[in-house]
């Protein structure tokens, strides 16, 4: 008989019951499974060093972990430890536009983990993580970020097969096989020698005494197809056969009794990949967990873009004709992956009846129109607007539609309790406001700062400043945010001058260029609303004091053992007869010389190709300087 495992098992204790998350793992062997349960991880001091500023890496550098788990839009950090007390802020990205953003502390053990009972929360909206998004770390005190990519591998299908008992040994009474895909990021950040398939079931090893024993006696049993020949695929009380390829894989596991095969079929059927082996870490971590409910928030947390009202328009344009009114406007940005605008509900209010007319209008994703008939002449009407995609936004009070067709702005267009100022009610009530529903005309709305942003990085580049900050709000319905100013202002005592740069609205982030380096810069960012500016700049937990200087990454970083082969590149700001000198261990400018005097190319980028090296440690970690005063650590990837 065969049968399939529905997406929502009902015997896992639902879509929160969690495979416990772990940082690491403490074996590459099959043998010894990802996510069987959460490694200790010890971290016994930093392995960064900083001149100005130096940036981590993609993967995690090491100790320091990043583990992702797309279906529970979970993300988890473990090792951390020199950055325990710190406000940690985690972002997710998908082709350059960040989807989700939540900010957290981290524990005295490193650790801090987001949309999972007992840790933060993403703000505002739950992101749908996927494969190929982009997971980043940062740290409100110590300068460098971690990041980490979601792998595309993921399971589709669990089926089970029971055959008749027999009482000979080694005789398989029922399988389980776990299918699914895997896409083009496997041969660049993923690689089928760092990929497993578990499953994973206290009951394989301890099972309720009221059941059949089991003759597995492990809590997970898994699959590589890169196979260590000291730890073949397979184990006691069963065996496995399976096939990675072309972007598919299937695994079988044969078990000897029926009863380890239900407790097989009834297991957390996980994918797991990482990006890079160091030493016995695995880096970058992403668990695909069969039957886990896509998108929710937990325990309080935001809920995901499916599962959101839409954002809805906040003004209108009109042209009034008499007895009729259109109504134009444009369907705003959405969230990434939430559900489409579908309809509008648009309609006036008189100012001195209360009646309303409204019309239903199709959404169209970018201009849209509505016509509105029998309004009385030369009367006055209150706006309002709501949107749908399966649920209605909050009512928007647009202002006040006059009689020759102009528009006074309400105060708060996103505020259902609030009217357009003297322009009836909503939903026909008639209560008006301003002047009891008289219909007298509003004054004109003052212009307002926006609320002050908040500054969440500043990172020192070469004769550069970056900024990030949250966006600011704008102060009323008629000052929208325009834009922002970053400013840079040297120390007292230099000779340097302040510097400022302008972004877009839109934006979260600005550079300031032309800065000296070597000088300490303070840096504020206000926001703009026309001629309106923020008086200050509030930073939670952010030193706002930089030092411009060069910065130096590194992108490969390869050694082969049998021929002491280094292949190692990255880049420099600095470009400006720049060298970078390389050398072993994770101390910048001590250890064994690799290679010394690497020239910086006009485009930024250095490498080294060289044979015959010195012996890596077996912490795989160099470190790179520069003659501009840039260092950074970093692991090799060891082969043969």
């Amino acid at each position: 008989m065969t049968r399939t495992r529905p997406t929502q098992h009902g015997g896992r204790g639902g879509a929160h019951k969690a495979v416990v998350p772990p940082a690491s793992r403490t074996s590459r062997s099959s043998r010894r499974l990802i996510a069987g349960g959460l490694a200790a991880l010890t971290a016994t001091g930093s392995l960064v060093t900083f001149a100005t500023m130096a940036q981590a890496g993609n993967p995690p550098l090491g100790p320091g972990n990043i583990e992702v788990f797309p279906k529970r839009d979970m993300v988890a950090l473990e090792g951390y430890t020199d950055q325990a007390g710190e406000t940690a802020t985690v972002t997710v990205s998908r082709n350059g536009q960040q989807i989700g953003i939540g900010e957290g502390v981290v524990d005295a053990t490193g650790f801090l983990e987001f949309n999972h009972p007992g840790g933060s929360c993403w703000t505002g909206v739950t992101p749908n993580i996927q494969g190929g998004d982009l997971v980043e770390v940062r740290f409100s005190e110590t300068a460098f970020t971690d990041g980490a990519y979601v792998s595309s591998a993921k399971i589709t299908s669990v089926t089970h097969s029971d055959f008749a008992a027999t009482a000979a040994d080694g005789d398989v009474e029922g399988t389980v096989t776990i299918s699914g895909t895997y896409g083009d990021d496997f041969g660049t950040r993923f690689d089928l020698s760092r990929f497993v398939v578990e499953v994973v079931n206290p009951e394989m090893r301890r099972p309720d005494p009221s059941t059949p024993p089991t003759l597995i006696g492990e809590r997970a049993i898994g699959w590589t197809p890169v196979v260590d020949p000291a730890e073949p695929n397979g184990g006691p009380g069963y065996e496995v056969t399976g096939t990675a390829a072309d972007g598919a894989f299937s695994v079988t596991f044969g078990m000897y009794s029926a009863a380890d095969a239900e407790r097989v079929l009834d297991g957390e059927h996980v994918v797991t990949s990482w990006m890079q082996d160091s030493g016995e870490l695995a880096l970058g971590n992403s668990l695909y967990e069969f039957g886990e409910t896509d998108g929710p928030g937990f325990g309080g947390c935001p809920a995901g873009p499916a599962s959101q009202a839409p954002v809805p328009p906040t003004s209108v344009t009109a042209t009034r004709s008499g007895t009729d009114v259109t109504l134009n406007w444009t369907t705003p940005a959405q969230p990434v992956d939430a559900n489409p605008v579908t309809q509008y509900r648009v309609a006036v209010v008189d100012g001195v009846t209360g009646q309303e007319i409204a019309v239903r209008q199709g959404a169209n994703p970018g201009e849209n129109s509505a016509t509105i008939h029998g309004l009385v002449a030369e009367q006055a009407y209150g706006l309002i607007l709501e949107a749908t995609n399966g649920q209605w936004s909050p009512v928007v009070q647009l202002g006040t539609l006059n009689a020759d067709g102009s528009i006074t702005p309400a105060t708060d267009p996103t505020n259902p309790d609030t009217t357009g100022g003297g322009t009836g009610g909503t939903g026909g009530t008639g209560d008006g406001t301003g002047g009891g529903g008289t219909g007298e005309t509003p004054t004109e709305p003052v212009a307002a700062p926006p609320t002050a942003p908040s500054l969440t990085r500043v990172l020192g580049g070469h004769e550069s400043v970056t900024a990030e900050w949250t966006a600011a709000q704008p102060g009323n319905a008629t000052s929208p945010v325009t834009g922002y100013e970053i400013m840079a202002t040297p120390a007292a005592g230099s000779t340097a001058t302040p510097v400022t740069a302008q972004a877009l609205a839109t934006a979260t982030s600005g550079t300031v260029t032309g800065l000296a380096n070597g000088v300490d810069y303070t840096v504020q960012v206000f926001a703009l609303a026309g001629d309106q500016r923020t008086g200050s700049t509030t930073a939670t937990g952010v030193n706002a004091v930089v030092k411009p200087g060069d910065v130096v990454t590194v992108s490969r970083a390869q050694y082969r053992a049998d021929r002491r082969e280094y292949r190692i590149s990255g880049t420099a700001q600095d470009t400006t007869a720049n060298r970078v000198h390389l050398r072993v261990g994770d101390v910048a400018g001590s250890g064994q010389v690799i290679q010394l005097n690497v020239p910086v190319l006009a485009d930024g980028t250095w490498s080294v190709d060289l044979r015959n090296g010195p012996v890596l440690p077996t912490n795989n970690r160099f470190n790179v300087t520069s003659d501009s005063g840039a260092s950074t650590v970093a692991a090799l990837t060891r082969s043969r």
